[in-house]
């Protein structure tokens, strides 16, 4: 990346938080590979549903418990391997959550590999191996060509990279909030103007963009984004805002702990 640390982000992270009391994590859609297997059993007490609210709620320790029960009952689900590659992901084992997603891709029929692509991108992303997570990210798009979340991520991983031509070329293809949808809840734009103003050094445009967000969409979904954000742009050999102890939920949690 061409800036190697960037205090504003901490900080202005912080003010986000600060005005927000809770959370709502959104968790990341777990659709399934094309498979004959019949369709899993996802009930209040089935581990599969268990395992899927645990990591939508930030425990991970529990949903990895739990969704190793589900690859038990169910070996060889698609949507469990997904899912479990997700929370290893979390955990930070991410030698394993490659093996799994590997054999995943491997085995999988073409063209059936979207969620599988986009685990992969977002493992990848997760460990900084930007170049690697931008062709996920790509494949992906290709299965879905207006996704806004998905091209947010891709410009992530170029701008991870250095490949600002390309991030900003990506980044064209996004729109600020639709004003005939009153239910966009997609920050993508903002975001993606963020990352450009950082990765240029350009700070007073990087927190406006970020605060243009939040006026938009509310505290809810800018720190939906914001969580992504800062394991990209804010990671501990990045920036002072890993030495920041601000409230719990904006503080980047150690391996198998919730967030």
């Amino acid at each position: 990346m061409s800036r190697k640390g960037c205090p504003l982000v901490g900080t202005m992270a912080l003010g986000f938080m600060v005005l927000g009391a809770t959370m709502l994590a959104r968790g990341q859609d777990q659709g399934l590979i094309a498979t004959n297997q019949p369709p899993i059993e996802d009930n209040d007490t089935s581990p599969y549903h268990q395992a899927l609210t645990a990591y939508k709620s930030g425990h991970y320790e529990a949903a990895r418990a739990d969704i190793d029960a589900a690859e038990k009952a169910r070996p060889g689900d698609v949507a469990t391997e997904i899912l479990k590659s997700r929370i290893l992901t979390e955990q930070g084992d991410f030698a394993d959550g490659e093996k799994l997603l590997k054999g995943l891709l491997t085995s999988a029929n073409s063209g059936d590999t979207l969620e599988a692509d986009l685990a992969y991108g977002d493992l990848l992303l997760r460990k900084r191996s930007f170049d690697r997570a931008a062709k996920y990210y790509a494949a992906a798009l290709q299965a879905r060509p207006d996704d806004p979340d998905i091209t947010l991520k891709l410009v992530y991983a170029k701008v991870g990279s250095s490949d600002l031509v390309g991030a900003g070329q990506d980044a064209s293809h996004l729109q600020p909030m639709d004003q005939k949808n009153p239910y966009d809840t997609h920050a993508s734009y903002y975001f993606a103007k963020a990352a450009l103003a950082h990765a240029t050094g350009k700070d007073q445009d990087e927190e406006q963009d970020i605060q243009t967000a939040r006026t938009i969409y509310g505290i809810t979904v800018t720190n939906h984004y914001l969580k992504t954000y800062l394991q990209v742009f804010a990671g501990p050999e990045k920036s002072p805002a890993s030495e920041i102890t601000p409230p719990p939920l904006i503080k980047l949690a150690p391996t198998g702990t919730a967030q």
